[in-house]
């Protein structure tokens, strides 16, 4: 799921220390005080999703979003795979790979689907195909906020 453990480093600070900023020149930058910016890296208070979308910008750091999410909603905390900020060519190379050992169950796929509901003794293969295709979703995400990769939006 999310990486939650991203609060024990706190990704706020990471992103304004990326940046390079004083906490208040980043406080300047993103538009709140400089007590909202000790705040959000203390981790008693979280913020706006607009600052965040400007510590991105700022910092050049779109996995931030993704871990603000994470960190803002426990559904999202719950739902969403867990990823890494990795380079972007590890990125493409991991979601190449997982897309390709996804290929491999069209098949299964279109039989599962055909009318329309998983029994009971088609569920083993259903999970394994639900395995494989939340590998290709994590390694998607992980290619979206690559280090190097742009903006992510």
């Amino acid at each position: 799921m999310c990486a939650m453990e991203r609060d024990s480093q706190n990704i706020y600070f990471n992103a304004r220390r990326a940046a390079g900023l004083t906490q208040e020149r980043w406080s300047e930058m993103i538009g709140c005080s400089p007590d909202s910016v000790r705040n959000y890296e203390a981790g008693t208070q979280v913020p706006s999703d607009a600052i965040v979308k400007t510590m991105c910008e700022i910092s050049g750091n779109p996995a931030l979003a993704y871990w603000h999410l994470c960190r803002k909603s426990p559904l999202a905390a719950e739902t969403l795979p867990e990823v890494e900020q990795l380079p972007l060519p590890q990125a493409v190379v991991q979601m190449l790979c997982a897309i390709n050992d996804f290929v491999d169950l069209h098949g299964d796929m279109l039989k599962l689907a055909a009318d329309g509901r998983i029994t009971g003794d088609e569920m083993a293969v259903w999970d394994s195909i639900v395995t494989r295709l939340n590998a290709v979703i994590r390694a998607a995400i992980q290619v979206k906020v690559a280090e190097g990769g742009g903006s992510g939006a």
